[in-house]
């Protein structure tokens, strides 16, 4: 039941819109939409008095996107107004057959002195539909000639195919009558957007059906008039004849269903009828499925065992055939067809042997042995498909657990061929199966592993073993390509724990894997959340001191060109200075340190003559110790040349031997550490020269320009808290 909104309005004494006499609107309920207007004047023509009105009008029609039944009977007390009973509603819940049934109920307002009384509170109008009404209408007017001319009329307006209709009857309850019948023929649901009135036209096209009433009463000009003595001669249009055939099917007692919503439902169930009548083996299997689908059809229908047949591969192809079957009663002759034929079809290597195990079930036949047969056939001639592979793994399944060696083999060789059974070896709880699962994933030519479903499902269920197998693979430099695709099948999230899982073991190359990382990550704050978790592990391959590999950290911030101010300082430092040649000379610091590889005590001799140069050109020093810094025991001379130099002029002379091209790196940061700096101290002394140094390690160039100091790094992580054991329970004794 609906509680639609009314409102009624008309002259009265006293209305909602004034405290005087006069036309208003005198009472609606609390839930009238304001879309339609509260007042005469905003309301329009809803309430306005239809002109040479015969009598009462009443009307269905759709205004500012709703719908709107109304009821205009000519005033007693007011000639020349009239009382408007309008009742609103949501297009689609309210229709034609709603305002016909409030008026035959009674429960439209025709007059005032009823004892309405001005209020903004009316109830409101509580409607059940009552199908009753129209079915006993229709049936009244089954044999009347008009009726299918209406019908068709109808139709074709609704398809956008005819004009307008007019009803010209004698009274206008005539045509009350005729409405009534129509909506008893046809769904409701077809015709919920139907309008029509029982006055004249408001103009050329709306409503959809009018009303003329007399018969001396001139017909508009445009539309397709329609009177009792109106009959479908042997027309042979589309809709005239549509009209007619539902007619006749109704008055054979078949009723259109009540759940088609559209003109062409409608035309296709009329031939779905039709169909009924021709042989079924004329028909084709888009005609045989119409028919199979009536709901009405008879068991008889399948006698015939090749459309018995014809019915059992519809249905495996259809879902609705295969569920109008299972609805019919069945002669047992057929159902031994039935099954013979859905045997016969999953013999035949047929792909869709599921769909014909489905239809086998609605049917109610096991046809589960042959499905079984079928599938293990299907495994050693290479055609395995997605079904066939649910089927045999459980046996295979159970093979691997107790099978030899030989049996496991010819498993991992189906594994290999046939794609559809990876995805149930993959959730075996055995990790060598898996570990052979992802390796024919990766190595199946038809699969493309970057974007490998099942390996990326795999990501979060197994990536230990993926992590072994990404390992192995980093030890063979031609499967480079690989190891790249398997990095970038893995999600966002298990990106990082997945380069982690691959530090932890030894004989992984740190190089090939963070190169392959800077494939599948190029921006730097992705590239260093990748390789965080892993870190620690991963340094360890950079071969650099252990006092200076505790600090070394990971920071896109730091993914930035070396630039060439601390560069500029250097040389504002040289040309600020006096430079004076009396104390050196570029041959004596060349020999002070070619000497130095025999006997680095000669450096701590001629110290004077270093720091010199070094306050006047720190550049030569620089090229001087890059030349030594190749040599065997060249970080121990760069070392003793550190501890002799002036302590303000270390960084700036660390840095120019970093920039020098000759330089060994690690000799370098050897001899830094061993001036046995504490953390702080030491970062603070490498930071100018770190640009250039972290170019020169064994890293590729974009995890090298994420690299960074930081002496906060050189503590052990903190521990998390142990979880607190759980207390035990007490047992009690009794005696």
């Amino acid at each position: 039941m609906t509680g639609f909104a009314q409102l009624v309005c008309g002259w009265a004494l006293v209305n909602l819109e004034s405290s005087g006499a006069g036309v208003g609107v005198v009472a609606r309920s609390g839930n009238w939409p304001a879309a339609l207007g509260s007042t005469v004047r905003e309301l329009g023509p809803l309430v306005t008095p239809v002109e040479n009105a015969p009598g009462f009008v009443l009307e269905f029609t759709l205004a500012r996107g709703l719908a709107v039944a109304g009821l205009k009977t000519p005033s007693e007390v007011r000639p020349g107004t009239c009382v408007t009973h309008l009742v609103a509603g949501d297009r689609g819940a309210l229709d034609g057959s709603i305002a016909l049934q409030l008026f035959e109920s009674g429960a439209l307002v025709t007059s005032l002195q009823d004892g309405v009384s001005p209020t903004e509170h009316w109830p409101a109008a509580d409607v059940e539909p009552d199908g009753q009404l129209f079915a006993g209408a229709a049936t009244a007017s089954i044999d009347q000639p008009w009726l299918p001319v209406l019908v068709g009329a109808v139709l074709a307006r609704l398809a956008e195919q005819g004009p307008p209709i007019a009803l010209h009857v004698e009274q206008v309850r005539d045509a009350v009558t005729m409405l009534k019948a129509l909506y008893g023929v046809l769904p409701r649901n077809l015709l919920r957007e139907l309008t029509f009135s029982t006055g004249p036209e408001l103009s050329s096209e709306t409503p959809a059906i009018t009303t003329v009433v007399g018969w001396e009463t001139p017909l508009p000009g445009g539309r397709h008039a329609i009177n009792p003595d109106s009959a479908i001669e042997a027309s042979t249009e589309t809709y005239p004849r549509l009209g007619r055939d539902i007619v006749a099917h109704r008055r054979a007692g078949l009723a259109v269903p009540a759940t088609l919503r559209s003109v062409h439902d409608l035309r296709q169930w009329c031939y779905q009828q039709h169909l009924r009548t021709v042989e079924p083996a004329l028909l084709d299997d888009g005609q045989l499925a119409r028919v199979i689908t009536d709901p009405t059809l008879s068991p008889d229908w399948f006698v015939d065992e090749t459309v018995a047949r014809r019915a059992v591969h519809l249905a495996i192809d259809n879902s609705e055939v295969a569920t109008a079957l299972a609805a019919i009663d069945h002669h047992a002759v057929v159902r031994n067809t039935f099954e013979r034929t859905l045997t016969d079809y999953v013999l035949a290597d047929a792909r869709g042997h599921s769909r014909a195990t489905r239809v086998a079930e609605q049917l109610g036949f096991d046809i589960s042995a042959v499905v079984v047969e079928s599938s293990f056939r299907r495994l050693e001639n290479g055609t395995l498909s997605a079904t066939d592979a649910k089927t045999v793994w459980p046996q295979l399944k159970k093979s691997w657990t107790t099978g030899e060696n030989e049996e496991r083999n010819q498993i991992l060789e189906h594994v290999r061929r046939h794609r559809a059974l990876r995805e149930h070896s993959i959730a075996s709880p055995d990790r060598f199966l898996v570990y052979e699962t992802i390796r024919a994933e990766i190595g199946d030519p038809a699969v493309h592993t970057g974007s490998s479903q099942l390996l990326r499902s795999a990501m979060h269920s197994h990536l230990p073993i993926i992590a072994q197998l990404l390992v192995n693979i980093s030890c063979n430099s031609r499967d480079r390509y690989v190891l790249e695709q398997i990095l970038a099948c893995a999600p966002d999230d298990q990106l990082p724990r997945l380069v982690a899982e691959c530090s932890k073991y030894q004989a992984v190359d740190a190089f090939e894997l963070m190169k392959a990382v800077t494939l599948v990550k190029a921006e730097p704050e992705e590239l260093a959340a990748a390789l965080k978790p892993a870190w620690r592990q991963l340094r360890r391959s950079l071969g650099l001191p252990e006092a200076l590999e505790v600090v070394t950290t990971l920071d896109a911030a730091a993914a930035t060109p070396a630039s060439g101010g601390a560069r500029f300082a250097l040389l504002l430092n040289r040309f600020g200075r006096t430079r004076d040649n009396g104390l050196w000379s570029k041959a004596e610091v060349a020999g002070i340190l070619r000497a130095a590889v025999d006997d680095r005590l000669v450096i701590d001799e001629h110290f004077e003559i270093l720091n010199a140069a070094i306050a006047a050109d720190i550049d030569y020093v620089a090229g001087c110790m890059a030349e030594r810094s190749q040599a065997p025991t060249g970080a121990a001379i760069l070392a003793q040349v550190l501890v002799n130099a002036p302590h303000d002029r270390l960084p700036a002379l660390i840095t120019a031997c970093a920039a020098h091209p000759d330089i060994n790196p690690h000799a370098l940061m050897r001899a830094a550490c061993a001036l046995d700096l504490d953390s702080p101290a030491l970062v603070e002394l490498l930071t100018p020269a770190w640009p250039h140094l972290r170019q020169h390690l064994n890293l590729p160039h974009r995890v090298a320009d994420l690299l960074t100091l930081d002496p906060a790094a050189a503590h052990p992580p903190r521990l998390q808290p142990l979880p607190a054991p759980p207390k035990p329970r007490r047992k009690r004794f009794s005696f």
